[in-house]
């Protein structure tokens, strides 16, 4: 599992810029890179799975949550995290 330390000095390794990252710490599971703008990359996925399995949600209660919550916020800041999506 990443930490959230781990993570801040695997970008900060990486880029002189400023990364932003989701203050929601348990997120880091779903850390999975930078893009090459310097901009923190996020599994959508792996993030539902952690609700899943830390909080006991459901599939469509940590969907509800990730899309109200989190990906509503993300056009309000600049440099914002990018949450994707896998193909499969």
């Amino acid at each position: 599992m990443k930490t959230v330390k781990e993570i801040r000095a695997y970008c900060e390794d990486r880029t002189d810029d400023e990364v932003l990252l989701f203050h929601h710490s348990d997120y880091s599971t779903a850390f999975i890179g930078l893009s090459l703008d310097n901009r923190a990359v996020y599994d959508y996925d792996l993030m539902i799975e952690y609700l899943m399995k830390e909080e006991k949600w459901t599939s469509e209660e940590a969907i509800e949550w990730i899309d109200f919550n989190t990906i509503r916020s993300l056009s309000y800041y600049p440099n914002s995290p990018i949450v994707m999506r896998r193909m499969i």
